[in-house]
């Protein structure tokens, strides 16, 4: 079996939440100073060709070796492993990715949601009675929880999680997947009360909790969505003053500014697969995704993030002008006063 007559299942691919940007590049350095794939890849021999399930990242990172670094460096050991259908190698893949990785409690929630969805879906006997149905998801809920540590109670939530993950991903865009799994910004219980709206509210509602999107307006206001403010009665804001409300108005800006960040990365990241992806071998990545987090880096430190203290929001010199600090002038400000206390 020759590695380049491995096919790649977008489903298996996307299954589990995938490595970040400092984890790749942790494991492709490793690689490069070992001289080795420690780990073989898992292959599954279908009706449709050998398709990969496990390993997809080793994969990649051979296939973006150099010339030079493949002289030195053996490809990864193939190791083919039998199944009976679709469902078993979904669960399979999960099964090894929740005894391998070190999973935040999202993530190994939308892995066992997922154990619990695919279970389903394997063969089982017709039910003869009305609430057969019932007892053989409550049996899959049971025989999860006793390999996964969970109650079945908590294996019947993580699969609402999961659905709901799944359904915004379908609605808003594919990348609201890792998203959900890689950042701490929205939570479980968030992600399952917009999943819950009609399809066409759901992206507004989701760009919202993630910080991105502009608060909703009329009955449906929400202060955290202003960063946790309390409202009151008649609100009295100064004329001239720069308060927590003109604050997050100044930050609009910054955060559209984010969100076209998001898209240059994404953007950049397909480099290498387009016609002139030769000169943009691993190297060259990474030295691109240095320079681009960098400039998000540098942008992201001259967002305004308080109100001055120089000046409590009425604007002078230090600000210039504005009544407001960047990250860099408040961390400046704050160490000034804590060394005269």
């Amino acid at each position: 079996m020759q590695i380049d007559e491995i096919l790649i299942d977008e489903e298996f691919k996307n299954l589990c939440p995938g490595l970040t940007d400092d984890e790749l590049n942790q494991l492709r350095q490793n690689i490069l100073d070992d001289g080795a794939f420690h780990d073989p890849i898992t292959v599954w021999k279908s009706n449709d060709g050998v398709i990969l399930v496990d390993g997809h990242n080793r994969l990649d990172i051979w296939l973006n070796l150099t010339v030079e670094q493949r002289a030195r460096i053996a490809p990864p050991a193939i190791n083919a492993v039998e199944f009976k259908n679709r469902p078993m190698v979904n669960n399979w893949i999960i099964c090894q990715q929740l005894g391998r990785r070190n999973l935040d409690l999202k993530q190994k929630a939308y892995l066992v949601g997922r154990w619990y969805h695919e279970s389903k879906k394997e063969p089982h006997r017709p039910a003869k009675k009305k609430g057969d149905h019932n007892e053989h998801l409550n049996k899959t809920a049971d025989r999860i929880s006793e390999k996964s540590g969970q109650s079945p109670a908590q294996v019947r939530r993580d699969a609402k999680f999961t659905e709901a993950v799944d359904t915004l991903a379908a609605n808003v865009g594919p990348e609201v997947k890792t998203e959900i799994l890689q950042t701490k910004e929205v939570s479980k219980k968030k992600v399952m009360e917009i999943a819950e709206l009609p399809a066409n509210r759901q992206q507004a509602e989701y760009e919202r909790a993630m910080g991105r999107g502009e608060p909703a307006g009329g009955l449906n206001f929400n202060p955290e969505e202003w960063g946790g403010m309390e409202p009151v009665a008649d609100p009295v804001i100064p004329v001239d003053t720069v308060t927590e409300f003109h604050l997050k108005e100044m930050q609009a800006p910054w955060r559209e500014v984010q969100k076209h960040l998001t898209a240059v990365k994404k953007a950049i990241e397909k480099l290498s697969e387009g016609p002139g992806g030769a000169w943009c071998g691993p190297n060259q990545m990474t030295d691109i995704m240095s320079c681009y987090n960098n400039l998000k880096s540098t942008i992201n430190h001259r967002k305004p993030v308080a109100i001055c203290g120089h000046c409590n929001g009425k604007k002078c010199d230090r600000c210039y002008q504005t009544g407001a600090l960047n990250k860099d002038l408040a961390d400046t400000l704050k160490e000034g006063r804590e060394a005269t206390e």
